[in-house]
């Protein structure tokens, strides 16, 4: 029986053994393709690997450098308001009296965007009073800091505002016959005009077309006001709102909209510019009573994040700034820290999946799905941030950054597929 068990736990130390290895060289190879590629290329990359079965860190290449995250921000912005908040979002603030009703707004992205639930245009339409619209607004410029200006005409880069309406976009559609703008309130700001080279005009609401254009859904973002967002809501409602000036003596009541976790797969998933923006003038509200992303950018820092490995250079909610700079190791901590303290199941549904949904749909597909994972895209850079799920079960937490390349993001892609399933079939 000795000699049977000696056997026994020789071969079962002989296969750890071997396991040890097999997995040491799975990431001593890929760490040598990095540094392979690294020879022919001449742009930036990063890769660190956690691997949380060993509770340690397999693959660091270039993990303590900082690198423009782009849209990786968002996991910053998404842990931010998750600790920030709970349940459902207050859609607006008011006070109600026998003859009027006096609104404020919260930041709250979802009026008329994207979600079904129309609690407050259900609100407004059924009261009796006359509605004032209190004058307020955000505490900083309407655009981040970094962001290109020249962007301003592209659905991804909408102004922040205090009380947004329609993701504060409108939505053209035109064929050889006709245009039909959403919300209609804009059709008469838009002018078929074959000299301009614009969709809008920088400092106004005039958007135009060619005569010889035809597409669908092409989305402008327009220039925000107060008094346009009383006409727009009241157009909505089929009420006049009054703009007025903010009034110290009223004690203002929250009026719930969607939940919080809705608003989180919207941005996170398709990676909405506009809700991350939103959602950080909230939590700057929350925390310092300042609709400021630069407030809740330092809270964070200093009370949900001040163990982070490298401290970043963060200045926006999206990642639309070419200011931001954040290492892999720093978003693998952020994962980390994340998968701790989310029910797995549940923080895997906020992020896109390989092959199946989202800004990963085309991508890192397999029989199985195994990456649930957050990109960032700018011009010459393309990061991927997340989960990894290997045929063996086993949980990889892995931040892929790569930046300052030429050209478009499909090699970038191909080489971290290659990578990603030998993780996933050797780990």
């Amino acid at each position: 029986m000795n000699i049977l068990k000696s056997k026994l736990v020789l071969k079962l130390i002989l296969s750890i053994i071997s396991l040890v290895v097999l997995n040491s060289c799975a990431s001593h190879n890929i760490e040598k393709d990095l540094n392979k590629q690294n020879g022919t290329n001449n742009y930036f990359r990063g890769l660190v690997v956690y691997n949380t079965k060993k509770g340690k860190e397999i693959i660091n290449y270039n993990g303590d450098k900082y690198f423009t995250p782009a849209s990786n921000t968002k996991l910053f912005t998404f842990y931010t308001a998750y600790k920030t908040f709970k349940d459902s979002v207050i859609g607006l603030q008011y006070f109600k009296n026998s003859d009027s009703l006096i609104i404020k707004g919260t930041a709250d992205p979802s009026l008329l965007y994207c979600f079904d639930e129309n609690k407050i245009v259900d609100f407004l339409k059924n009261t009796d009073q006359n509605i004032y619209l209190v004058d307020e607004n955000i505490e900083e410029p309407v655009y981040g800091l970094g962001w290109a200006w020249d962007d301003y005409t592209y659905y991804y880069m909408p102004e922040k505002s205090q009380f947004p309406i329609y993701g504060n976009i409108i939505e053209l559609t035109k064929n050889s016959d006709s245009i039909r703008v959403l919300p209609d309130f804009f059709s008469k700001y838009v002018e078929i005009n074959n000299e301009k080279n614009i969709r809008r005009d920088y400092d106004s609401n005039q958007f135009y077309v060619r005569s010889t254009d035809s597409f669908e859904e092409r989305l402008i973002p327009f220039q925000t006001s107060n008094q346009l967002l009383a006409d727009l809501l009241g157009n909505e409602i089929g009420k006049k709102i009054v703009v007025i000036k903010p009034k110290k003596d009223i004690f203002l009541k929250p009026f719930y909209s969607v939940h919080y976790d809705s608003l989180y797969k919207q941005m996170l998933v398709i990676s909405d510019n506009f809700i991350a923006e939103q959602l950080m003038l909230q939590v700057g509200n929350e925390v310092d009573s300042a609709f400021s992303v630069k407030k809740a950018i330092e809270y964070s820092l200093e009370n949900y994040l001040k163990d982070i490995p490298q401290k970043p250079r963060w200045v926006d909610g999206s990642g639309l700034s070419r200011y931001n700079l954040f290492t892999p190791e720093s978003l693998v901590y952020l994962l980390k820290k994340m998968y701790r303290e989310i029910p797995h199941k549940k923080l895997l549904s906020y992020f896109p999946v390989g092959g199946k949904s989202g800004t990963l749909e085309n991508y890192y597909g397999n029989d199985k799905p195994f990456i649930y994972a957050k990109s960032g895209t700018l011009s010459n850079n393309y990061n991927l941030s997340g989960y990894l799920i290997t045929k063996k079960g086993t949980v990889l937490i892995f931040s892929y950054m790569n930046n300052h390349y030429q050209g478009n993001s499909s090699e970038r892609k191909k080489e971290m597929e290659e990578i990603f399933l030998k993780l996933y079939n050797t780990l």
